[in-house]
C-alpha cells in the first residue's frame, strides 16, 4: 500500500474515531441523559457545537448537570467548605459521594473547553447578573469569623434570671440555716412537707466539722421543766416564746385547757412544756418563773402580750421583757422603704414575717392549730409548736441585724408591757394610729388569724362612738398620699346594729352575771340578727379581709354559753355545731348546748 493511501487510511480512522467519540457523548438535561447521537447518522456541525457548549467546564457553562441553569460564575477565590453535593440536595440525583471527589472523565478540562472565563452571561437590562451564588457559603478563611445575621439571635445558653437569687438569712448566732437545706426547701413543690420553714433546717458546725442540730425537749412534768430551764435557758438574753391552748377554752377551765402547752426556744434548744399532761396541778417550775419575770431577758413572739396575759391569769406569772416582733418588723421594713407612716404597733402575722425575712413559708395547718392539745402530742403537733417558738428567736436576730444596718440606726422598740410608741431614727416618734386591741380580744384571737387589713382611720375630733369595738389590723398594702385626707368608710349597718345591742347588753348585765367578751358579742349579734348570714358571711362583715370561720364559730358559741343569749336550735345545729369536731362537742361546757339541739351529746 502506498504511503499516501496509508496516510489517508489513518486520517480516515482518526476521523471515524472522533465521530464515534462524539456519538457516545450524551446530552445532559437537568442531570439526566438523553439518547445518544444516532449511530447511523453523522452529526452535523450544529450538533457538535451544541454538544460542546453543553459540556463546558462547570465553572463557566450555563448548564450544569449538578445545579441546572446558572447565570453567574462561581468565584474561584471562594472555596466552599465543607464541599457539598448541591445537586443531591436540590434534585435528589445520585451525584456526589466518593465519586464526586474524583475528576469526571466525561467532562473536559478548561483547556479542552477552550471557552474564555470572561464569556458573557445572561444579565438584566441594567447589565447586572441576575443572581450571584458566590456568597452562598462561607469559605474556610471566613469560618472562624462571626458572620452578621439579620433578626434576633437564639442563644442556647441557659438564661440567667434578672431577679437576684434570694440568699439564706444569716445571723451572728452559731445556729443558722444551711445553704443546701434552704435551697432544697425553696425548690420543693409548693405546699409539700419539704417546702416549709422549720427548726430542722438549722444547724451549727464546729471547727472540727462536727454538725449539731437544734434539740427539742418534750416535758410532761414540773421536774423535767425545771431541769431543762436550768440547763438550757438560764443565761440566755433572747428567747422565743409561744403558747398553745384548747381552741374553746376559757380561763375558768383551768391551766390544762387555757394554757395547754408552753414553748420556749433558744438558738440551740426548744422546750415544749405540756402542762395538760403534768401529773399534778403544780405547773410552775422555779427556773421558768425566774426567766419569765426577768426584764433583762427578751421573750420574743407575735401577739405575745396576749400570751403573757394567759399565763398571768392561769399561773400567776408577771412576765417582763415582752418583745413584740411586729414592732421590730414594722420598724425595719418601713424605715428601709421610707413609708414611716406605717410604723406603728399593729400586729403582723408570724407567717408573714417568716415568709418576708426567713424566705420560706411557715406551716399553719388549721387542723393542727385547732387540734386537741390535752392529749399526748403527735409528731405534727410537736413540729408545729416547736417551729412557732423557734421562729421567734431567729426572727429577732435577723430583724435586729437589719435594724443595726440602717443609716441612721433607729432605736430598738420598747418592751410591749411599757405601752410606748415606736421610735424612728433622728428622734422622730411614730404616731399611734390606733391603740392596741384590748386584752380580751388578744386572748381570743390567735396569731394565725391576724391577717393584713387597712388601718382604721381615727374618728374626727369631738365625736365619740357609743361603744368602741377593738380591732387588730396590720399594714395597708398601699401608701397613703400626704396631700390626701383619708375619709373613714361608712360602717356596715349590721355592725352598727350589733354595737347598739352590745351596749344594751352591758347596761343590763349585773355585777354577778358572767359577761361575754365584746368580740364574741359582736359576732353573735351580727349572726343572730341576720338569718341570711352564715358564719362565713359574718367573718366578711366583721373584717376585711375576713376572719377565719373557725374564729367566728368560737365567738358565737362563747356568747351563747357565757352570756346565756338566745338562739335558734335548727340554725345553731346546721351552721355551728356541725362544723365542730366530735371531741369538741363532748366537752362539758358544750354538753347542755348539744343536748338542747340534738337531744344527745
Amino acid at each position: 500500500m502506498s504511503i499516501g493511501c496509508r496516510t489517508g487510511r489513518l486520517a480516515s480512522i482518526t476521523v471515524s474515531r472522533s465521530l464515534h467519540f462524539i456519538r457516545k457523548r450524551s446530552l445532559v438535561v437537568a442531570g439526566k441523559c438523553t439518547r445518544p447521537f444516532s449511530r447511523s447518522s453523522t452529526p452535523s456541525l450544529n450538533q457538535i457545537r451544541t454538544s460542546r457548549f453543553m459540556t463546558m467546564h462547570n465553572d463557566n457553562r450555563l448548564w450544569n448537570p449538578r445545579s441546572g441553569i446558572r447565570f453567574s460564575p462561581i468565584a474561584k477565590a471562594t472555596v466552599t467548605y465543607p464541599q457539598l453535593d448541591v445537586a443531591r440536595f436540590l434534585f435528589g440525583s445520585s451525584f456526589g459521594g466518593a465519586s464526586s471527589k474524583r475528576p469526571r472523565h466525561d467532562t473536559p478540562t478548561d483547556r479542552e473547553d477552550g471557552v474564555d472565563q470572561k464569556e458573557s452571561l445572561p444579565k438584566d437590562l441594567s447589565g447586572t447578573p441576575l443572581f450571584d451564588t458566590s456568597r452562598s457559603m462561607a469559605s474556610p478563611e471566613q469560618e472562624g469569623k462571626q458572620q452578621p445575621v439579620e433578626g434576633p439571635l437564639i442563644n442556647d445558653e441557659p438564661q440567667k434570671s434578672s431577679t437576684p437569687e434570694i440568699e439564706p438569712p444569716v445571723t451572728p448566732l452559731d445556729f443558722n440555716i444551711s445553704h443546701e437545706a434552704f435551697y432544697s426547701a425553696r425548690k420543693s413543690p409548693r405546699g409539700s412537707p419539704g417546702s416549709f420553714w422549720s427548726h430542722k433546717l438549722y444547724q451549727s458546725t464546729a471547727s472540727d466539722g462536727t454538725i449539731e442540730k437544734v434539740k427539742v425537749h418534750y416535758c410532761t412534768s414540773k421536774d423535767t421543766m425545771e431541769r431543762v430551764c436550768k440547763t438550757h435557758f438560764i443565761g440566755e438574753k433572747v428567747l422565743g416564746f409561744d403558747l398553745e391552748w384548747m381552741v374553746y377554752a376559757k380561763s375558768t377551765d383551768g391551766p390544762r385547757a387555757f394554757v395547754s402547752v408552753i414553748q420556749l426556744a433558744s438558738p440551740s434548744h426548744i422546750a415544749i412544756f405540756h402542762l395538760a399532761r403534768f401529773p399534778k396541778d403544780d405547773f410552775v417550775a422555779p427556773s421558768f418563773k425566774r426567766i419569765m419575770e426577768d426584764s433583762t431577758v427578751s421573750k420574743a413572739g407575735v401577739s405575745i402580750k396576749g400570751d403573757c396575759a394567759r399565763i398571768k391569769t392561769s399561773l400567776g406569772i408577771e412576765t417582763k421583757g415582752i418583745f413584740e416582733l411586729s414592732h421590730l418588723y414594722r420598724l425595719v421594713k418601713h424605715s428601709f422603704d421610707g413609708r414611716t407612716e406605717l410604723i406603728n404597733r399593729k400586729l403582723v402575722a408570724l407567717a408573714t414575717q417568716v415568709n418576708d425575712y426567713l424566705h420560706l413559708p411557715l406551716y399553719k395547718e388549721e387542723s393542727v392549730r385547732s387540734s386537741n392539745w390535752s392529749l399526748p402530742l403527735s409528731e405534727r403537733q410537736i413540729l408545729y409548736s416547736a417551729a412557732d417558738a423557734y421562729a421567734g428567736v431567729q426572727l429577732y436576730h435577723v430583724l435586729e441585724a437589719k435594724r443595726m444596718a440602717l443609716v441612721p440606726t433607729p432605736p430598738r422598740p420598747y418592751f410591749a408591757e411599757e405601752n410606748r410608741p415606736i421610735r424612728i431614727a433622728e428622734a422622730i416618734v411614730a404616731s399611734e394610729a390606733e391603740a392596741e386591741a384590748d386584752m380580751d380580744a388578744e386572748e381570743l384571737l390567735p396569731v394565725e388569724e391576724i391577717m393584713a387589713a387597712v388601718p382604721v382611720p381615727k374618728a374626727k375630733a369631738g365625736t365619740q362612738p357609743a361603744l368602741r369595738i377593738p380591732s387588730v389590723a396590720v399594714e395597708s398594702s398601699k401608701k397613703s398620699l400626704p396631700s390626701q385626707t383619708s375619709q373613714p368608710k361608712p360602717k356596715d349597718p349590721r355592725i352598727v346594729a350589733a354595737e347598739v345591742q352590745i351596749s344594751n347588753y352591758y347596761r343590763s348585765a349585773t355585777t354577778t352575771t358572767a359577761k361575754a367578751k365584746q368580740s364574741s358579742l359582736r359576732a353573735y349579734y351580727i349572726w343572730h340578727g341576720n338569718d341570711n348570714l352564715t358564719p362565713e358571711g359574718v367573718a366578711g362583715v366583721m373584717r376585711d379581709p375576713p376572719l377565719k370561720v373557725n374564729t367566728v364559730v368560737t365567738y358565737i358559741l362563747d356568747a351563747i354559753t357565757t352570756g346565756g343569749l338566745p338562739y335558734n336550735k335548727a340554725r345553731l345545729e346546721g351552721e355551728i355545731l356541725r362544723s365542730l369536731p366530735q371531741e369538741t362537742l363532748r366537752l362539758p361546757r358544750y354538753e347542755r348546748l348539744v343536748l338542747a339541739c340534738r337531744g344527745t351529746p
